[in-house]
């Protein structure tokens, strides 16, 4: 008990709770000392988790276990994982993605990557393309591919980046979807989940492996243009990268589990916040 300590153990024990509970404060609980906060929450991508025991991957699950105890502190009101949550798609995987999910104190919403239901249909040379069966394995462990939450004062709309340009009839069902989600009124902020970023520099660039293509990103940017989205989110690129346009704040997260280039990019995820006024912030924070 803390009263059989002698008085300088006793002194030492209080310290350190008290620059403990300082740190904290001061770093990640903004939210609670900042009235002008509505939501602050962790944007997560890339974990690429499996069951490797030898070799770089190996160390994927450690870095995923770092980051969910930095976010534990960080007492966020949600957490946002933008796809590539395991390295191959495996059921044995999805399991164990689920698995480390169930350790956040908070509420995790997850859209799929290319690792985790295949690549788009235009880059073929990067493996293989997303195919319905891989669709319905993710759905099985993980849900539905596209949906829509509330959290925080905050309306989320998830989206499967994979699949736009393919021509599935899944494709033609998720457009009705976000364009009803994207053009019904709400008071609330709108964020926008994906894995692809929707491009790099400029909308109007051409489609390579690391954006979505051309033709459903005029789309999707239009219907963008003519919401109340005040972020869309992505990873894909193992790197931040933020972008302004249209008042749109574009932000994509570090990796989890490797960054790219490897040796130079930290691993880690983003603190972003929506602020009541309707500016955001995001705060990269490296695993440690």
């Amino acid at each position: 008990m803390l009263n059989s300590l002698n008085p300088t153990k006793y002194r030492t024990v209080i310290l350190v709770a008290v620059l403990a509970f300082a740190s904290l404060t001061l770093v990640y609980g903004r939210k609670k000392t900042n009235p002008e906060i509505l939501a602050q929450f962790a944007l997560l991508g890339d974990s690429h988790l499996n069951l490797t025991k030898t070799g770089d991957e190996a160390n994927y699950t450690a870095h995923f276990e770092k980051v969910i105890k930095q976010v534990n502190d960080a007492r966020v009101d949600f957490v946002l994982i933008a796809g590539d949550l395991t390295q191959s798609g495996k059921p044995e995987e999805f399991s164990q993605f689920k698995t480390e999910i169930s350790k956040f104190r908070f509420p995790v919403w997850v859209v799929p990557g290319n690792h985790d239901i295949g690549n788009k249909f235009s880059n073929p040379d990067k493996g293989e393309h997303v195919t319905l069966a891989r669709m319905e394995m993710y759905r099985k462990h993980m849900g539905p591919t596209w949906f829509s939450a509330d959290c925080a004062g905050v309306h989320i709309v998830c989206i499967n980046s994979s699949i736009l340009g393919s021509g599935f009839e899944l494709e033609r069902q998720m457009w009705a979807f976000i364009e009803k989600e994207l053009t019904t009124s709400t008071v609330k902020p709108t964020i926008l989940l994906m894995h692809y970023p929707l491009f790099l520099k400029e909308p109007d660039e051409p489609g390579n492996y690391w954006n979505v293509e051309p033709e459903p990103r005029a789309r999707l940017f239009g219907l963008l243009k003519k919401s109340n989205v005040k972020m869309v989110l992505s990873a894909h690129l193992h790197k931040p990268l933020v972008n302004n346009r249209n008042g749109i704040q574009f932000v994509t997260t570090a990796a989890t589990s490797f960054g790219i280039p490897a040796g130079k990019q930290p691993e880690g995820w983003t603190l972003i916040t929506i602020f009541k006024n309707g500016k955001t912030s995001e705060v990269f924070q490296t695993i440690k």
